[in-house]
């Protein structure tokens, strides 16, 4: 018996024993409502209390919790199973891997044999669906990432398929896994089977030369656990995902990168971005309800991978001119996406305000980077000028703020590094520009005081 059906036959017993008490309660009322119409009650025996009577026939049900299995329980009902199926698929796949090395099967014959595996897993796992709902999910997860391997190890490793074959029975798995993690709603099902189909390329393989495949791969995957996220509102799935996925692109392209590799690179880098953009972002706008901080958080982390990504294949992981294009780029990206927001989604206005903080420090690197002396000092007070300037238009404290952050940074810039760089004029225009700055900044405070802080502050 499950743990779901053992609880179920608990409350419908307790339901009954309910039921009998409520009937025994009834029948004692209406026994002292006749008492009480054929004899008169006296003024003692209405402040006499009686209470109730004992019946024999039913007791109260036992809410007592049960006693906790313990770590033995947890390792053997929840750890067990698990660990059980990865090592399972894990060995399946190594162990074909060393027979077709030893020449014991041919590279055909170890692909059917993983299938046979991944079917037999399928197969156990609808039997023991209705007395074992757990374990069969498991099974039918690690059925899915045997699948997944086999179909890309029978294309890539020993193109035994046409990509059009294999691409279409990856769709096909990927669909499958979904529709049943659907009816079993179980998220363990989907989670396990996509970390198994993301695993186990490379333990039987080394695949340097085919990211494109590797990555399509991926995507595949990726697609199956949007469409989860938006029907079952899985968060937590995409957002491994996610995770996961760039993490095997940044580390392909900080290590196996080359620049020939570009254009592939590209295409998967923005494929990868839109398709989390938008299970971040476009299903809740689908679904017209509210952002929830764990979908901002996800949208923004996004764009932080994203970015990183982009300065690696452009750049070649190296800061130079390339490096500068990259962030003037992104903070275009990240105001144009600020402004979609202002227009598409007003309510986040959280939203709003992070992209518009992502923009304004990716301008401020741009400026460090593409110029330098004096005219650095002189574009960063213009922007903080800026930054006060749209914080007193549009009442945003935190504006204002970074404008002041911002003139600070300029100032230990022109103290700390600038002073043995710059001329004596240079030092001069330098420290007379952010001394106004500072004390106009002080002059609006002390001014507007009452306006900015909500206060009345004696002098």
């Amino acid at each position: 018996m499950t743990e779901e059906e053992k609880k179920i036959w608990q409350l419908e017993q307790e339901l009954e024993k309910l039921s009998s008490q409520l009937s025994y309660y009834r029948q004692q009322v209406n026994e002292l409502k006749g008492s009480v119409s054929s004899k008169p009650i006296s003024n003692e025996e209405k402040e006499t209390y009686i209470p109730p009577q004992k019946n024999s026939s039913w007791e109260f049900p036992s809410h007592k919790q049960e006693p906790s299995t313990g770590l033995e329980g947890f390792i053997g009902l929840k750890l067990l199973h698990l660990v059980g199926i990865v090592v399972l698929v894990i060995g399946i796949s190594i162990g074909v891997k060393y027979a077709v090395d030893k020449e014991l099967i041919s590279p055909f014959a170890r692909i059917m044999l993983a299938y046979t595996a991944g079917i037999i897993l399928y197969f156990l796992s609808v039997k023991l669906k209705k007395k074992f709902a757990l374990f069969s999910a498991i099974l039918f997860s690690g059925a899915m990432a045997s699948l997944y391997f086999t179909t890309y190890a029978a294309f890539v490793y020993y193109h035994l398929f046409p990509f059009g074959a294999a691409f279409a029975a990856m769709a096909v798995i990927t669909i499958f896994t979904a529709y049943t993690a659907i009816r079993y709603d179980r998220q363990e099902i989907a989670i396990l089977g996509m970390i198994g189909a993301y695993g186990i390329p490379f333990l039987i393989s080394e695949n340097s030369d085919r990211a494109d495949l590797f990555f399509a791969y991926i995507t595949i995957i990726n697609c199956g656990i949007a469409f989860l996220s938006y029907k079952k509102t899985w968060k937590g799935m995409v957002r491994l995902a996610m995770l996961m996925s760039w993490a095997l692109f940044l580390g392909w392209a900080f290590s196996r990168y080359e620049i020939t590799m570009q254009a592939e690179a590209i295409v998967i880098m923005c494929v990868f971005y839109l398709l989390f953009a938008f299970s971040s972002v476009g299903f809740s706008m689908i679904k017209k309800e509210d952002l929830s901080f764990t979908e901002l958080q996800h949208f923004l982390i996004n764009n932080i991978l994203g970015f990183t990504a982009a300065l690696l294949v452009f750049t070649d992981a190296s800061v130079d001119e390339r490096s500068m294009i990259v962030t003037g780029i992104a903070s275009l990206v990240f105001a144009i996406q600020a402004l979609l927001a202002k227009a598409f989604l007003q309510k986040e206005k959280l939203l709003f305000n992070y992209l518009i903080a992502f923009a304004v420090l990716s301008l401020v690197f741009y400026v460090g980077m593409k110029w330098d002396g004096v005219k650095v000092t002189m574009l960063w007070l213009v922007i903080a000028i800026a930054l006060f300037i749209a914080g007193i238009v549009s009442k945003m404290g935190w504006l204002r703020l970074m404008s002041i952050i911002l003139t600070g940074v300029t100032l230990a810039k022109l103290v700390i590094i600038d002073r043995n760089r710059f001329t004596t004029e240079q030092k001069i225009i330098s420290y007379i520009a952010i001394g106004i700055l500072l004390l106009l900044l002080s002059f609006f405070y002390q001014k507007f005081r009452q306006t900015i802080t909500g206060n009345k502050v004696s002098d």
